[in-house]
């Protein structure tokens, strides 16, 4: 005998219609979380690598290196800066900075390059100055007494660690009664790299094309290979140029000057 009808209608079974949407946003939550491990992952790798190769922040490009100049050699310090627009940049930017101290008046100029095409684009985006421009110009402004000029320069060595190496060095030139005297590269890193770019024979050329300079053939242009910077840091290289400039300016040489007395100089003086 057959069970009496119900007058219940039977609701059918479906599955939850969230159950797909649920899926998603699951999947979507843990793809945001195995990124965010790995781009903190990621970060810890790159801070580990910078404590261990001594770098301190970012590449400077040249203008930001000359607003550190700025900063560091300014009016407040006793320094007295010229400053003009460029042929490049429709931007006033200083060209030196002068401060006479005891009977030598010195000299903190913008970067320069040492390219041989002195108009070329690398060479504007090289700072736009020529060394050798640069030196005739204080020449003629200062052409007596004992004058050091201090000039960071932009190489164009493109053998550097990842790229162009784009790598700066503190060219110190001492000028006596308007004659140059000395003329010596100070390169913070050990001589590995420029062994084979050979920086001080590149400005060199540079200098001799300009007669004005009054360079014989035969001159010496030194070049020291301190060894402060780290082989694999190729960051750091224009803040030891600011630390090499105030350490001349206020000891007179390099002899105490250190990787570590770079980096308390980085912490205190020069931004990330």
């Amino acid at each position: 005998m057959l069970p009496p009808i119900s007058n219940h209608t039977i609701t059918p079974i479906t599955l939850p219609v969230a159950q797909a949407p649920c899926a998603t946003i699951m999947k979507e939550a843990m793809k945001s979380l195995l990124s965010f491990q790995f781009g903190d992952f990621r970060a810890r790798i790159v801070e580990i690598f910078r404590v261990l190769t001594d770098t301190h922040g970012e590449k400077l490009t040249c203008s930001e290196l000359n607003l550190q100049l700025d900063t560091l050699f300014s009016k407040e310090e006793g320094w007295t800066p010229l400053k003009r627009e460029s042929d490049y940049v429709s931007i006033e930017r200083t060209v030196y900075r002068s401060r006479q101290i005891k009977d030598t008046t010195y000299l903190i100029s913008a970067p320069a390059h040492d390219l041989l095409d002195e108009r070329s684009n690398e060479a504007i985006r090289s700072g736009g100055h020529s060394a050798a421009i640069l030196l005739e110009e204080i020449k003629k402004e200062f052409p007596t007494g004992n004058v050091k000029t201090l000039m960071p320069i932009a190489q164009s060595n493109p053998l550097g660690y990842f790229g162009l190496r784009g790598h700066f060095v503190l060219c110190e030139v001492d000028i006596n009664e308007g004659i140059i005297s000395a003329i010596t590269l100070h390169d913070p890193k050990a001589g590995l790299i420029d062994g084979f770019y050979k920086g001080d024979k590149h400005l060199k050329k540079q200098l001799l094309n300009h007669e004005s300079l009054g360079l014989d053939k035969k001159f010496t242009l030194t070049a020291q290979h301190h060894g402060h910077q780290h082989l694999f840091n190729g960051s750091d290289c224009g803040r030891y140029t600011l630390y090499y400039a105030d350490t001349i300016v206020n000891n007179g040489s390099l002899t105490d000057a250190s990787a570590k007395a770079a980096m308390a100089f980085f912490s205190q003086h020069c931004v990330k």
